[in-house]
């Protein structure tokens, strides 16, 4: 029924969240002291009243051991991998929270003492730290158990999402497709009657969109394609804006390095450069549209700079090609992960796009 679908991830934060307060509620019940729980935990120098703060501080500073480390130092590991990462933060929680603890542990043992009048002795703080020492190694053991399976059912999800998105994105291009089609046919009949008609120009210029769009409709409904093929897609585009745009526009258009060989996603290089021409170009003023490509040992690297012309709507808000920067970044992010680098400036009336990839 409409209004009562349930979102997935919504709903599998919420099984998580009560997962973890029902197994903290369980092991309060079973160990706390009277009248919080059962009273299975006591220390034998300490009446039940005294007990009950000390377990309670004592709980609160473990629970944020495990879950600090496991949400917030752990993430890191999982980002670069790094074996002496996961090491140097394992021993920074481990003595942080046993030496944090046992400080805490002795002054209040020693204020009870004080204050009650008990007549033993207090511990010291280095014997505290051995009391604790077993108990904190053992809580970050457990706040690595959780921490990795966490992780690795929010890469699992996150995952899950990302073909779910790959999917929708590949149903919407399917969806798109008719009219495309159809012009595809329009083009060919144009093409005949320019040619018929002497007409060179036009010919040549529906020659070139009818490439553009055999490429989009035929040729990139695959994963990878060989980068050259890409790179003369990019140059049938460009070739079409400069039969439209006027002298005043300075199209620039570079293309180095050795580009057989190497295989590309299709159609991740044009909408940063359609973008360029989008904002990049005044009924008044000069511009200059400045795209370099270049190719080297498997690396790739796409410059795109135009200029910031007053009165025009920010291109970093806008949508390039028409899909979103936000999804531009989300197809590179599915493609090659960890393996692509974007960075975007428009300092000084320029906007310039550096993006690179592991090809």
């Amino acid at each position: 029924m409409k209004g009562t679908t349930i979102d997935q991830s919504a709903l599998q934060q919420g099984v998580f969240l009560l997962g973890n307060m029902l197994i903290w509620a369980v092991l309060i019940g079973i160990l706390a002291p009277r009248p919080l729980g059962l009273g299975n935990f006591s220390l034998t120098m300490f009446r039940e009243a005294d007990t009950l703060p000390f377990f309670i501080y004592g709980t609160l500073l473990n629970a944020l051991m495990v879950y600090s480390y496991a949400h917030f130092a752990l993430p890191q590991y999982f980002k670069n991998s790094s074996v002496a990462y996961l090491i140097g933060v394992n021993v920074m929680y481990l003595l942080v929270f046993l030496l944090g603890e046992s400080l805490i542990d002795y002054l209040y043992t020693r204020s009870i003492y004080q204050v009650k009048g008990y007549d033993r002795p207090w511990f010291s703080f280095g014997e505290w730290i051995k009391l604790n020492l077993i108990v904190t190694t053992g809580l970050m053991l457990v706040g690595n158990m959780y921490g990795f399976t966490f992780g690795w059912f929010k890469s699992r999800r996150r995952q899950q999402e990302l073909e779910q998105a790959k999917l929708k994105a590949e149903l919407t291009a399917l969806k798109h497709q008719i009219n495309p089609h159809f012009l595809f046919n329009v083009l060919n009949s144009l093409y005949g009657l320019a040619f018929k008609n002497d007409d060179e120009d036009t010919a040549e210029g529906i020659a070139k969109l009818s490439q553009l769009m055999r490429y989009m409709l035929y040729e990139s409904n695959v994963s990878r394609v060989p980068l050259l093929r890409e790179v003369t897609y990019i140059e049938d585009f460009i070739d079409l804006q400069r039969l439209r745009l006027s002298e005043r526009v300075d199209i620039r258009f570079i293309v180095e390095g050795e580009l057989n060989g190497m295989e590309i996603a299709p159609m991740i290089l044009i909408p940063f450069i359609e973008n360029a021409f989008k904002h990049g170009i005044s009924t008044v003023r000069e511009s200059l549209i400045y795209i370099q490509i270049t190719a080297l040992n498997k690396k790739l690297q796409l410059q795109v700079k135009n200029p910031i012309h007053p009165g025009s709507r920010k291109q970093s808000e806008s949508a390039p090609g028409g899909i979103g920067l936000a999804n531009v970044r989300q197809r590179l992010e599915m493609l090659y992960p960890q393996g692509y680098k974007l960075e975007i400036d428009d300092a000084n009336g320029i906007y310039e796009i550096n993006l690179r990839i592991e090809l």
